[in-house]
């Protein structure tokens, strides 16, 4: 006889793994329910552990399709109501979409069951976590770059938040995953004396993310500052953005917003918050450089720029008037929003890949960080806050003088859905990680001061034209993470990875 509750076949179990799939997007922004990413994987183990590979990658692929169709749906409106796509069109690409992404779930399935099926349970709890991470790490990565829906962002502000610090988002992540294991084993698992065994190593899985959480609340910070701030959200129309005809209007309400606020420390406009190209507007760019300088003001907007000698190459910037003239070109573009790949056979293809500003060139990955006499900002242009390495990167070069992340996003792209509320958890999650504080602009929402420890100081609504203005005491309070990368989790999943082969016939 067993000791476990064996999991349903056929249909059923597809059902199931689409079911608790489709939950696991509840554990994040905007409704944060973090247990139901532990109850979304644990079934995930669950079904897929007594089957063969064959079945485990249906089921894998059953349970991604249900995380992405449900988590990701919003791609929908910025394909159907800025890339005028069909209604019909916009819900199939949107499917395709998540379909594509699932299959990251498949190879999870077939992988456990095709190589490992026969290992120790402690063997396949930490191969089955460590696999989930890499492939997170993969989806985030190369062509694909959607750095999505890691199970680390659902304990943003829950009980692992200050593994962040330490292993970033992917080891919070490593955590989630193998409690969640241990979780599903215990309700499996027939007779307490069974049960019990798995006491220790959840206590254990538990007890270092909560050390690792008092350990951030307690850190004293080591550099302070006050800001005083002035992030302007001006709540363009995203449908009159890019026409020539609204240009002047959008300057003028631009301009009018920010003009009780010269003399601040720092004044932001959101991304792409000149509709133009830098090089074709020379006379608002130095009317808004003499402001800057005439009032003591340090001033940042998003404007596309593009070489003086190439029209062709083009990029995706931010530019810093005030102390000094400085720039930034955005690194991580967007797939199908920044840049087309295979462009030959998608561009013009339908209006969705050819949306205004889609030819962007990466810029180069030795920029540094913006300076100011007060401050050392960090660059995120919207997309970039997902990257946590690259966030990592750049901060790690600013520790000589005191630090924020400045983010501008426009995520007027994605309506009134979840994305922006996702992408905005996200923001929180890198100031965790760093111990920095994020100044986070946007043009329709959400406008924010986020603390050190990710914890958000003043927001204005979405969708109004609006000011966050004030004076902020910000902290650095530079973590683990900061200074050392993803290496502190490279040791940790080597260490494992021995673990796991090394018992891999214990039971």
């Amino acid at each position: 006889m067993t000791d476990k509750f064996a999991s349903p076949n056929g249909w059923l179990a597809f059902f199931l793994a689409l079911i608790s799939g489709a939950v696991f997007p509840l554990a994040f922004a905007p409704f944060d329910w973090w247990p139901f990413a532990l109850f979304s994987i644990a079934t995930f183990w669950w079904l897929i552990t007594d089957k063969t590979p064959k079945k485990a990658f249906r089921l894998g692929w059953a349970y991604g399709f249900g995380v992405f169709i449900a988590g990701v749906s919003w791609v929908y409106v910025s394909i159907n109501t800025f890339g005028n796509a069909s209604p019909t069109l916009a819900v199939i690409l949107t499917i395709v979409f998540a379909a594509i992404l699932a299959l990251f779930y498949s190879l999870l399935g077939w992988a456990m069951q095709r190589f490992f099926s026969k290992y120790s349970l402690i063997s396949r709890v930490l191969l089955f976590s460590i696999i989930w991470v890499g492939l997170d790490i993969a989806r985030g990565s190369g062509f694909v770059s959607f750095p999505w829906l890691y199970a680390g962002y659902s304990q943003t502000e829950a009980i692992m938040q200050g593994l962040a610090g330490f292993l970033g988002v992917h080891g919070v992540t490593l955590f989630v995953v193998i409690l969640s294991c241990l979780l599903a084993e215990v309700v499996s698992t027939k007779g307490y004396g069974q049960q019990r065994r798995f006491l220790l190593p959840i206590l254990v899985v538990l007890l270092i993310p909560f050390i690792a959480t008092l350990h951030m609340f307690s850190k004293e910070a080591n550099k302070e500052q006050t800001l005083t701030l002035a992030l302007v959200q001006p709540n363009v129309d995203q449908h009159i953005k890019w026409d020539r005809r609204y240009f002047s209007d959008i300057m003028y309400g631009l301009f009018e917003q920010t003009e009780p606020y010269w003399g601040a420390d720092l004044v932001v406009w959101p991304e792409g918050g000149i509709p133009s190209f830098e090089n074709n507007v020379p006379g608002i760019m130095a009317e808004l450089e003499e402001k800057a300088k005439d009032s003591g003001t340090n001033f940042i907007t998003g404007i596309p720029m593009y070489e003086p000698d190439n029209r062709e190459v083009y990029y995706s910037g931010v530019r810093l008037l005030g102390d000094e003239n400085q720039a930034y070109h955005k690194q991580q573009l967007v797939p199908f929003g920044e840049y087309i790949p295979f462009t030959e056979l998608l561009r013009g293809a339908i209006d969705f890949f050819d949306l205004p500003m889609s030819s962007f060139t990466p810029g180069d990955s030795a920029q540094e960080p913006l300076r100011t006499q007060k401050a050392a900002l960090v660059p995120a242009i919207c997309y970039e806050i997902a990257f946590s390495g690259l966030i990592q990167s750049l901060g790690e070069k600013s520790q000589d003088q005191f630090t924020a992340i400045l983010t501008i996003s426009n995520d007027t792209w994605f309506g009134d859905s979840w994305g922006p509320l996702q992408h905005f958890q996200i923001a929180q999650m890198r100031a965790i990680e760093t111990g920095l504080p994020v100044i986070r602009g946007t043009n329709n929402g959400l406008t924010a001061v986020i603390a050190s420890n990710g914890r958000v100081m003043e927001q204005i609504p979405r969708f109004e034209r609006k000011v966050l203005a004030g004076a902020y005491l910000l902290d650095n309070k530079p973590t683990w993470f900061l200074q050392y990368g993803y290496w502190t989790l490279l040791v940790l999943v080597i260490v494992l990875l021995g673990v796991a082969f090394g018992l891999r016939r214990y039971t």
